[in-house]
């Protein structure tokens, strides 16, 4: 699908498909005064029939009806070059969405979520085509798994979208999403992720064992043994992060197994 930008004349701009079967004349009215005091500025959608010397419109039908009674002439229209499948209107909405800006934020969420449905894509591919970036587009989509009380406060402003996300990222629980949106306004974003780290940090459980020694079998048949005082997993995992640290460097330095082994033993003997 092409788009272009182009003017069109409002007296070629017909709707073969006015969702709206009754348009309230006073709304599209308004619609028009807010043109002509200000300018268009979200574009008609639609596409050009050019057997028929018209322009038809599959969105903005209320804002052509409220032009015409203004005796506005031309209007700004993004032209798909064909009728369009409802996948591509929802692209349009969303190409013209970022450079104007006039949906609310939960609106924006729900087509970006609508259009990942229908495409079957990742959130990196939508956020390629629409010439975003994929962690703006993973943010609006993040919104998805607020509740509806939560997402209302994302609309009046009330919660700031990365505050939002990020709510919504580290915390799957819905009254403890409201519970942290509601600390969120007197806090700054860093704040709140460290209150959210915190809060992640104090509902570990605390480990119940303790041993002197680990033995881990692998499916590759090494077996991996760690031991210690008082071992917990965590102190586990630790050792062993440490120790693949020092791995990966002896290997980029061309250290061997058996030369890495003995250095590891001079070292902890030396304390």
């Amino acid at each position: 699908m092409q788009l272009s930008l182009k003017e069109v004349l409002t007296e070629k701009c017909y709707m073969p498909s006015q969702p709206r079967t009754n348009p309230d004349p006073e709304y599209c009215r308004s619609l028009g005064d807010s043109m002509a005091a200000i300018g268009q500025q979200v574009p008609i959608i639609g596409y050009s029939e050019p057997d028929l010397d018209k322009f038809a419109v599959t969105d903005g039908g209320c804002r052509v009806i409220g032009a015409k009674m203004r005796g506005i002439a031309k209007l700004l229209a993004m032209d798909l070059g064909k009728a369009p499948t409802p996948l591509e209107m929802q692209m349009a909405q969303a190409a013209i969405d970022i450079h104007k800006q006039h949906f609310r934020l939960m609106d924006r969420a729900r087509l970006y979520h609508s259009i990942k449905g229908m495409r079957g894509c990742t959130a990196k591919q939508l956020a390629e085509e629409l010439g975003v970036s994929d962690s703006l587009v993973g943010d609006y989509l993040s919104l998805m798994k607020l509740p509806p009380d939560v997402q209302e406060l994302v609309d009046s402003g009330a919660l700031h979208l990365s505050k939002a996300s990020l709510i919504a990222q580290q915390e799957s629980d819905p009254n403890r999403q409201r519970e942290l949106a509601a600390l969120a306004k007197d806090m700054s974003r860093s704040e709140l992720a460290a209150r959210v780290k915190l809060a992640r940090r104090n509902e570990r459980p605390a480990p119940a064992v303790r041993v002197s020694s680990m033995r881990c079998p692998l499916p590759s048949g090494t077996t991996v043994v760690v031991k210690g005082q008082e071992l917990t997993l965590e102190d586990a995992i630790q050792a062993l992060t440490d120790l693949l640290k020092a791995m990966k460097k002896a290997s980029e330095d061309g250290i061997d197994g058996s030369t890495f082994s003995r250095i590891c033993r001079d070292k902890a003997k030396a304390g």
